[in-house]
């Protein structure tokens, strides 16, 4: 193991602007799924616990009993729970091995819809996990494919996809076929929430591969090559955890994906220190796909509050669906370190996700501007489950999660909304607004 970098500031020019970056004392917690789901061969390797005999039937039934019983977005608009266990029932207890039924059960997930609902261990030819490993968010309408959103500093913007480019193929195959191979499902048996979905996925391609894309925009078709979308997400985990920069009298934390690594309560002290003598603040919480946990937002948000307040609202449904009374709290922070004086601003948009979308219900809780377009949807707090009779690893949102005016967390959008929150070389939207907002202030 090599020693680890010494926490540093690193200046660095940007145009004229100051810019620091504060770089990673240790590397950001990897997703978790691509943590967890590549552990089986190598516990077997290193001695450890078997693999669980393979029986389809009672796996089958784990895994239904654990969706019906504990998952908290099983029925929502556009995702009926009990209709997609009936179309893969057969297809999972008639799996001939472990293999084949995981690729079943991730089939079953894609159709419900959400990126935090994940199945594994993955194997080279599944589909990349999303928003982690994705730098394209589509939008399909009339059974037409476009390009919605694309990622700053990604394989996909440094090629000129833009949006509103249409997509006509990826890897050799149609959008439409791919939609339907991603959640195993004739097209017409599925909604525009799964469509999207699938869509959104077949966007960030397979794990770790590079992907070949057709577009068609006012100047014809172009044939693209685009970088595996994994190689984004393991240059941010390498970098640092939080850049500062300043712009006149704004001074902007932008944090790098890095919400579940602790260091990061201190490396956010740091900065937010560095810019005591600004007027306004803007955290930056458009590249967090990964999300984090609640340690983390806590001490972030811990310097914007005075006392305590709540931030965000849990529901375990299990308590109400197996046992009878409903179980309901709030979580709250408490203040912690200095508390920055300034006017506060925390952007989002589809690159947010998780306990990043925590975060931005959490400031807007306490009174922060928040801005910025719709979020990634990473539905609920996760936990990460096995079923009896196979080495099946899921990650499932077992809370349901709300504001604490009772919106779900999934329905929140930024106060100041914006179609595109994606920054360029050229342009930031989130900082003109702001930046337009207080010349307009004056």
């Amino acid at each position: 193991m090599t020693a680890a970098t010494p926490n540093r500031l690193l200046p660095r020019p940007d145009n004229g602007r100051r810019r620091w970056t504060i770089a990673r004392q240790f590397p950001a917690l990897v997703l978790l799924a691509g943590l967890l789901f590549a552990l089986p061969t190598a516990v077997a390797a290193q001695g450890g616990a078997a693999a669980p005999r393979f029986d389809a039937k009672a796996a089958w039934s784990a895994f239904t009993t654990l969706l019906r019983e504990q998952y908290g977005y099983f029925e929502r608009p556009g995702v009926d729970g009990n209709a997609i266990l009936a179309a893969f029932a057969a297809r999972a207890t008639e799996a001939p091995d472990d293999t084949a039924f995981i690729d079943v059960l991730q089939l079953v997930s894609h159709n419900f819809a959400d990126p935090h609902f994940i199945v594994g261990p993955f194997d080279a030819g599944d589909w990349a996990i999303i928003p982690t490993a994705s730098d394209l968010h589509g939008r399909v309408e009339g059974g037409v494919f476009r390009i919605e959103q694309v990622r700053a500093d990604s394989a996909a913007r440094a090629a000129g996809i833009a949006p509103g480019m249409i997509v006509q193929q990826i890897d050799g195959a149609t959008p439409r076929a791919l939609v339907e191979a991603i959640t195993g499902r004739d097209w017409a048996a599925l909604s525009p929430v799964q469509i999207g979905f699938a869509f959104d996925i077949a966007l960030a391609g397979r794990r770790g591969q590079p992907r070949t894309l057709v577009i068609a925009d006012g100047g014809g078709e172009r044939r693209l090559v685009l970088a595996a979308t994994r190689d984004q997400a393991q240059r941010i985990d390498k970098g640092p955890l939080l850049d500062v920069e300043r712009r006149g009298r704004l001074g902007i934390i932008r944090i790098n994906n890095s919400l579940g690594n602790a260091a990061l309560i201190q490396r956010f002290a740091e900065a937010l220190e560095m810019l005591a003598d600004t007027d306004a603040l803007l955290i930056d919480l458009r590249n967090t796909p990964s999300g984090g946990n609640t340690s983390v937002a806590r001490g972030i948000l811990g310097h914007f509050v005075d006392s305590e307040m709540p931030y965000q609202v849990h529901v375990i449904p299990y308590e109400s669906r197996v046992l009878g009374p409903p179980r309901k709290f709030v979580e709250h922070v408490l203040p912690f370190g200095r508390r920055y004086a300034g006017k506060v601003h925390v952007a989002g948009g589809r690159w947010t996700g998780s306990m990043g979308e925590g975060l931005m219900i959490g400031f807007d809780a306490i009174g922060a501007a928040t801005i910025g377009s719709d979020l990634a949807d990473l539905l609920g707090a996760l936990s990460n489950e096995r079923i009896a009779g196979s080495g099946a690893r899921i990650d499932i949102g077992t809370e349901q999660l709300f504001t604490v005016a009772g919106q779900p967390r999934a329905d929140f959008r930024p106060r100041l909304y914006l179609r595109d929150a994606e920054r360029s070389a050229s342009d930031d939207p989130v900082v003109t607004a702001i930046l337009s907002s207080a010349g307009s202030a004056r």
